[in-house]
């Protein structure tokens, strides 16, 4: 397994969602999760969460995490793609699953720019009006 965090642009991640041995994992938080909605295939599992107006840390975000890329183990080397808001809290989870998933044989990317530029970029979601 690589033990650095590579960049990866929207694009790249976007490819990565019609690659079986790839993944993104949407770190927001449910109330930013809720400003874009989703990304149609990737998975959610926020970093952090807002409670009492704080962001606090997500305490189900490693054994989700290992949920995600536990079908994934037994098919080889896979990617791992991290997105946020902006880029600055995927790259915190994306360090923390280098940790978390030491023993898989994978890569693990942020993406640069995060939602902001997924969305400049006119790359799909499902706007929150959709959703409800």
């Amino acid at each position: 397994m690589s033990y650095i965090i590579k960049e990866a642009t929207c694009q790249q991640a976007f490819a990565a969602l019609d690659d079986c041995n790839s993944a993104v994992i949407d770190v927001r938080c449910p109330e930013e999760y809720a400003l874009y909605g989703p990304i149609p295939g990737a998975h959610l599992i926020p970093w952090k969460m807002i409670r009492d107006d704080m962001l606090v840390d997500n305490a189900h975000f490693g054994c989700d995490l290992e949920k995600v890329v536990s079908y994934r183990k037994d098919t080889g080397y896979f990617h791992l793609y991290f997105i946020c808001g902006s880029g600055n809290r995927s790259c915190e989870a994306a360090e923390c699953a280098l940790d978390i998933l030491r023993d898989v044989r994978c890569e693990v990317y942020n993406v640069v720019g995060g939602m902001d530029e997924w969305v400049c970029a006119g790359l799909p979601t499902t706007p929150a009006a959709l959703l409800g």
